[in-house]
């Protein structure tokens, strides 16, 4: 049995995978102390063979180096166990490869923050490290991002900018049919348009607690800013437990 972790900016998900079927174990808010009883409980109570982390964070060799929309800077657990942990985004978009059945996409998550994992060739593209940070891709002005860097996407597109500008939650605005498709919007989509021109992958998985719940009609506006020539499908993922279940698969990868 493989435990899948997908530690987020406001939430942990908790999933365990039984062969190819996976069960959701619990959700809960990210703190140290959550993870680390939820965790505990689980490898006494099930036999877990190896555990998959994804995680709001910039990773290089495995290690945080930047973790901006996470309430701690530090992450260690002991577990006795083959583990593996990968930036949330990449997680998302390898589970939606596999899943998918696509070799070559881009996966964008729109949560707390907005992340981008790249696969390629049915491999997650790393770069050294941060490839596909696109929420801090630099869009202009002074709004200060919670990375430390200003004008950032995040800025203008995500959970807590939402939040910031407009009092509420992204989720409360969904429920009031209010969500804002607006200018700022459209700043999100340019950017995925660039991305776009910049990898030519023929897929965009869009998913997360904000991403998985917006208007495919709406999304069309990335079409907008592309030249003819492109037009990778656009894929709406509306499953919340996708960085989870891409955790695991990379999890049970680690056992061959």
């Amino acid at each position: 049995m493989i435990l899948g972790i997908d530690i987020g900016g406001s939430f942990t998900d908790i999933l365990l995978m039984n062969g190819e079927k996976f069960h959701h174990y619990s959700s809960l808010q990210t703190s140290l102390e959550n993870i680390n009883e939820e965790i505990a409980k689980l490898i006494n109570e099930k036999e877990i063979e190896a555990v998959g982390i994804g995680i709001a964070a910039w990773l290089r060799k495995g290690k945080i180096v930047h973790a901006p929309n996470l309430p701690f800077k530090s992450f260690n657990l002991q577990i006795n166990l083959p583990c593996i942990m990968e930036n949330d985004a990449n997680c998302f978009a390898y589970a939606a490869s596999k899943i998918l059945g696509e070799e070559n996409l881009m996966g964008i998550t729109v949560g707390t923050g907005i992340g981008m994992g790249i696969v390629i060739d049915g491999k997650i593209y790393r770069g050294e490290g941060i490839a596909g940070e696109i929420g801090h891709n630099v869009i202009g002005g002074d709004a200060e991002c919670v990375c430390g860097g200003k004008g950032h996407l995040e800025c203008y597109f995500s959970g807590w900018s939402i939040r910031e500008r407009y009092g509420k939650e992204a989720k409360e605005l969904f429920g009031e049919g209010k969500f804002p498709y607006d200018e700022n919007f459209g700043i999100f989509c340019r950017t995925i348009a660039n991305a776009v021109m910049l990898f030519d992958l023929p897929v965009i998985a869009i998913g997360g607690r904000i991403g998985g719940r917006l208007e495919k009609e709406k999304l069309n506006k990335i079409y907008d800013f592309l030249p003819r020539q492109f037009k990778p499908k656009i894929k709406i993922v509306k499953d919340d437990f996708m960085v989870a279940k891409g955790a695991c698969f990379l999890a049970k990868e680690i056992l061959k």
